[in-house]
């Protein structure tokens, strides 16, 4: 019988889970291409700084800030199905980080496991699917939903107390949603 320090772990994805951080970095890169070299380097430095969170708070803020554009709902559709485009299938086939698929698959009959993600719910759990790792999650959740909101959505639908859940992720969008929902 196992015993853990923990009720459940949520994970965040990219990163943490697998190796896509670097196809996502270059992906956002590419969709700003057209605007020069300039401004892919700076959109690819804040992709870098702001791995976590959604990608439409992203492309808000460089078409706003950093382009000094209109930011509408049409562009954000438009930039949102490229950029799926470009990402989906790599993301796919992108390598486990090294260890994390044996602890999924030693742990996750007896401790629940969880995905918090920056990436459109509905996305990530189809990426999550065609990698064939739905099984080992009790949920996934994704974006617009929050890390911090998804932390509180997982404690108060299974009543656990924010010290017996751990977030485990590799930005600080992580760390402050555990920190915000008061989880390790």
């Amino acid at each position: 019988m196992y015993t853990f320090r923990y009720d459940a772990i949520v994970f965040d994805f990219d990163g943490t889970l697998v190796q896509s951080n670097k196809v996502k970095t270059w992906a956002f890169g590419k969709l700003y291409e057209k605007y020069g070299e300039s401004i892919v380097q700076q959109v690819t430095a804040y992709q870098e700084e702001h791995g976590g969170i959604s990608r439409f708070v992203k492309f808000r803020h460089i078409h706003e800030h950093l382009l000094g554009l209109p930011y509408t709902d049409q562009v954000e559709k438009e930039l949102s199905n490229k950029y799926s485009e470009l990402v989906f299938d790599a993301v796919v086939q992108a390598s486990y980080v090294e260890g994390a698929l044996e602890f999924l698959e030693k742990h996750h009959q007896h401790l629940p496991l969880f995905v918090a993600s920056g990436t459109p719910e509905v996305e990530i759990r189809e990426i999550i699917t065609c990698r064939g790792m739905n099984r080992l999650f009790r949920d996934i959740y994704g974006s617009p939903t929050t890390k911090t909101e998804i932390l509180r959505l997982i404690l108060a639908n299974h009543h656990w107390a924010p010290e017996r859940v751990l977030m485990v992720g590799d930005s600080l969008v992580d760390l402050e949603g555990a920190q915000n929902a008061k989880t390790d």
